[in-house]
């Protein structure tokens, strides 16, 4: 039996074969040389050294940002 299968970039897993059976990945392997930068959901451009990263909900990504300013983040306890 033949299988043909795709990931789109709207992380969606597509495959056809000549019987209907459902395929789900169960190992993703990433290779060296991958960085945060190069993820479609992640905002790294004012990154800065310290910076920390949050998600932003209205765009549905996480930035990378030097100052966090949110009034929903609470940091408790700990050292940081």
């Amino acid at each position: 039996m033949a299988l043909q299968g795709k990931i789109t970039t709207k992380r969606s897993l597509a495959a056809s074969g000549s019987s209907q059976k459902r395929i789900e990945a169960q190992k993703i392997l990433l290779t060296s040389g991958q960085t945060l930068s190069a993820l479609t959901d992640v905002d790294t451009s004012l990154r800065q050294d310290g910076s920390a990263i949050l998600y932003h909900a209205a765009s549905n990504t996480f930035k990378v940002l030097p100052t966090i300013e949110n009034a929903n983040l609470k940091v408790i306890g700990g050292s940081f």
